[in-house]
């Protein structure tokens, strides 16, 4: 029987990454734009809460919550993750990463810094993963 234990480790290129989802209370909006700089600010279309979501969706996978996500990844660092797209419920949002494994753990210290300089601890949460050196 195969050990699924570590089932958030994947092999891409050769190297190891950790598959790293980072989630955010629905506030996190008040902090960043839901979408592009153009949603909401075109006064002949509708702006209610579906019609920002669909249009988040038809921007693609990198469409929601733009600028936080630019954020996270500058802060993970270029050639360090693979971006694998986001998750909405109303609970929280989500947004998935591989991360390089090697560098997995300065990365989370990174981010642990990044939001408490911008004041998103109490909006901000993950789970660490085990990952083995």
């Amino acid at each position: 029987m195969e050990n699924n234990s570590n089932w958030y480790i994947k092999e891409i290129g050769g190297d190891k990454y950790v598959y790293h989802c980072f989630s955010f209370k629905p506030e996190i909006q008040e902090h960043s734009f839901i979408g592009n700089e153009f949603i909401g600010m075109d006064p002949s279309e509708t702006t209610d809460h579906q019609n920002i979501m669909d249009r988040v969706i038809e921007a693609g996978k990198e469409g929601f919550l733009p600028n936080l996500l630019g954020e996270l990844k500058e802060v993970i660092g270029e050639n360090n993750y693979e971006y694998d797209g986001y998750e909405i419920s109303e609970e929280e949002y989500s947004h998935y990463f591989l991360i390089k494994a090697s560098i997995y753990k300065n990365v989370l210290s990174k981010i642990k810094l990044w939001r408490e300089f911008k004041e998103f601890n109490e909006l901000m949460y993950w789970d660490e993963k085990e990952v083995l050196e």
